[in-house]
């Protein structure tokens, strides 16, 4: 690494890398081997924004692609470390990557339109600074009044413009800032899928209940329940009952939204809670056989609108539903949860989750 010019290089090849996934790799560097936590890392990498562990396990993920799955160690529900020997030591000159010599013509080219090159790099200059300035007087009133100030439990406010929360084909949703409900049995959880020869599938079992959750923080809810937000599942069940739900835990009143993905016999429905306990009951249930396609997952959204403060079903970017306003009982405060559960007279249940997304805009 040559942190001066910003550059990587493996066995005499650069490697290209984003800002942030420099800096990734660049704290874990100067941790020497010792384990980073995430919470750390995300505050080091993203110093004045407001991301998700989503952002850090993507980082990491490239990161691994780049170097070597075994180079970056993960120790869940701690963080990262630098599984290779560290050796800090000045690069010697001479021998940065993109340093190459300069033809003499070239040099001489250069040396002649030098003078003029500057004087037309001074008046371009001159012009893209008065553009800038117009621009950020344009700016500074838009965001003045666009901007949304969400304040967190200790008072103070944070400015966030968007929630991103997610999971993503069968990365272990641990890695991805997910907590899990219960222990889990022991079996392959990735998915193979055998038409384009990837893990692009997560597989959860259970003989109750059993599901993945990601809190949102009080910045986080402040801003979702104030604008129109969207809740993806692209996903499938074998047996049982699946479910996408986005709790916001009494905050402020709002409810709690689930999309469920039941079997009844040789009958499969997608539908929307209105009640739990002590039966369930559906705002809506729509018979779809698709939602056993296991092989070929099927994308189910929920979409809110703040105004109407109703979302609406959609299967495969087709509308289904609509004014669809939630439901108030077992608000836990466990913000974007996925998972699977019993139902009816299943002995288990078995569901496939490709992709499930949270995001406020």
């Amino acid at each position: 690494m040559d942190p001066g010019q910003r550059l990587l290089s493996r066995d005499g090849q650069l490697v290209l890398l984003t800002p942030k996934e420099y800096d990734t790799l660049l704290v874990l560097v100067e941790a020497g081997g010792s384990v980073v936590d995430k919470d750390t890392l995300i505050a080091r990498v993203w110093p004045d924004s407001f991301v998700g562990d989503g952002s850090l396990a993507r980082n990491i993920s490239v990161l691994r692609k780049a170097l070597g799955e075994e180079v970056i160690e993960t120790l869940p529900r701690v963080g990262y470390r630098l599984a290779v020997p560290i050796n800090m030591s000045p690069i010697p000159s001479g021998s940065r990557p993109l340093e190459l010599a300069k033809p003499p013509e070239q040099v001489k080219l250069q040396a002649q339109l030098a003078p003029q090159l500057n004087r037309r790099f001074a008046v371009g200059l001159a012009l893209a600074a008065a553009a800038l300035i117009s621009f950020l007087v344009v700016a500074s009133r838009f965001f003045a009044v666009g901007r949304t100030s969400a304040h967190t439990a200790s008072g103070k406010t944070d400015s966030i413009h968007s929630v991103f929360i997610a999971k993503n084909g069968a990365l272990d949703p641990l890695d991805e800032g997910f907590k899990m409900y219960a222990p889990d049995r022991p079996y392959q959880h990735a998915m193979r899928n055998s038409e384009n020869n990837g893990f692009d599938r997560w597989k959860l079992m259970t003989d109750d209940l059993n599901y993945y959750y990601r809190p949102l923080t009080d910045s986080e809810k402040e801003f979702a329940i104030g604008k129109d937000w969207k809740l993806t599942c692209v996903c499938a069940i074998q047996q049982g009952a699946a479910f996408a739900v986005i709790d916001f835990g009494k905050y402020r009143g709002a409810p709690r939204f689930d999309m469920e993905f039941l079997q009844e016999g040789n009958k499969y429905f997608v539908a929307l809670t209105k009640q739990i306990s002590p039966t369930f009951e559906f705002e809506k249930k729509i018979e779809f056989p698709g939602i056993a396609d296991i092989d070929h997952p099927h994308t189910y959204e929920l979409r809110y609108d703040h105004l109407s403060r109703t979302a609406s079903l959609w299967i495969d970017g087709q509308q289904m539903a609509s004014s669809y306003r939630g439901h108030d009982q077992f608000r836990e405060d466990v913000g974007l949860d996925f998972g699977v559960a019993r139902y009816l007279s299943t002995d288990a249940s078995m569901g496939v989750f490709r992709t499930v997304r949270f995001e406020a805009y």
